[in-house]
């Protein structure tokens, strides 16, 4: 009993030791690649963007290519016909062609579109930013008395004073400087066209790479390999997918809003909420923020209606359409979520709020994944032994 209880300790001093080493030698290896960090940064958003488009991918290859319209070719060209057309599918090389080609054709429109606008909206922003600036006692005095009303006293006039007073400092630079920002554009373009290559090679050789790997490693650690890049797929790519849907919802829903309420700067404050949503947890509060400060320059009056609806309509989204998009990718407690952002912020800042709760997600089901086959393992030996007794 002892002897086990000895070997249990020294098993668990050695698993101690090995996530130490595991975890100075990560720090080490963060170290090297920190220089490297938006080289780094551009594969790791290729890899990302592979994720989000290879369901899309998927489901252009497994289905024929006329899928959909097999009721009217019946009736177009008859039904032997229409058998031989549906016989018909994509290649998966096709379809990834045809998915960034679409991918790259998007982009392009929208940043034509997009754009000048957006240039338009900062430089005009910037340039009557100094009269805003003056309209804020007014506007946040209006709304400290509203909230009086109510009982809530608050000293709003201070925090908008200050936040505008930052903003100004940068708006010369804005007025000054719209090249500048075209170009800053054009290298954003540039660098996202770079990750579209990247991820394009991903998605197209994905499947022979991982094998490749597969491979190389020995059969008896093939089953953890396959459950662990099923695990990644699966986390990784539903935790984005359902990022960017809220986020677009929530952007979307800001843009209408505000244009109901005869707002400008929509397409500039859009964008930013688009931005702000992606970041896990904090992305709904700070979604509110370009609304507000749109808001209090131009329509205090309205401020409280239109910041109540943002809320409600982002609160709609966040907490009862998007759980049901996201609870069969992640499988985490809120508890646990909370905590592996304050982890992956601590040890990559903003990225780690991005990406640590993919990862926790992957770590989950990989613990559960060796849990559960110890477990079996403790089964079977536990029935090989009560065998061996009744021998």
């Amino acid at each position: 009993m002892e002897r086990e209880l000895r070997e249990r300790l020294i098993n668990v001093l050695l698993i101690l030791l090995i996530a130490l080493a595991g975890y100075y030698i990560a720090q080490l290896i963060w170290q090297v690649l920190s220089g490297y960090a938006d080289i780094l940064l551009l594969f790791i958003l290729g890899w990302l963007v592979s994720f989000v488009l290879n369901p899309i991918v998927f489901q252009l290859s497994a289905q024929p290519i006329f899928f959909g319209f097999e009721p009217f070719l019946k009736r177009t060209v008859g039904e032997v016909h229409t058998k031989r057309l549906m016989v018909f599918r994509l290649s998966r090389e096709m379809a990834v062609v045809i998915v960034y080609l679409v991918l790259v054709l998007l982009v392009i429109a929208a940043f034509a579109v997009l754009a000048p606008t957006a240039i338009t909206q900062l430089t005009t922003l910037g340039r009557h930013l100094p009269e805003y600036v003056a309209q804020a006692p007014e506007a946040s005095g209006w709304i400290e008395a509203q909230l009086a009303r109510v009982g809530i006293h608050v000293n709003i006039n201070a925090t908008v004073q200050a936040g505008l007073a930052s903003l100004q400092t940068y708006a010369a630079s804005i007025i000054q400087n719209a090249l500048g920002i075209f170009t800053s554009l054009l290298n954003w373009l540039a660098n996202l066209f770079f990750v579209l290559i990247i991820g394009f090679i991903l998605t197209l050789d994905g499947p022979r790479l991982r094998r490749a790997l597969v491979i190389r490693i020995p059969q008896k650690y093939h089953d953890e390999i396959r459950f662990f890049s099923a695990s990644v797929d699966h986390t990784f790519g539903g935790f984005l997918r359902g990022q960017l849907i809220q986020s677009a919802l929530v952007a979307i829903g800001t843009a209408l809003a505000m244009t109901l309420f005869g707002l400008n700067f929509v397409l500039v404050a859009s964008l930013f909420v688009f931005l702000f949503m992606v970041i896990p947890l904090i992305g709904p509060f700070l979604a509110l923020l370009p609304p507000l400060l749109v808001v209090l320059i131009q329509s205090p009056d309205v401020t409280l209606i239109l910041i109540l609806i943002l809320f409600i309509y982002q609160f709609v989204v966040v907490n009862v359409f998007m759980p049901r998009v996201l609870s069969d990718s992640l499988g985490l407690h809120p508890l646990m979520v909370f905590f592996a952002i304050l982890v992956s912020v601590r040890v990559a800042g903003f990225w780690g709020a991005f990406f640590g709760i993919p990862v926790a997600g992957v770590l989950w089901a990989m613990g559960r994944f060796f849990f559960e086959r110890w477990q079996e393992q403790q089964r079977t030996n536990g029935n090989s032994s009560a065998k061996s007794d009744m021998d």
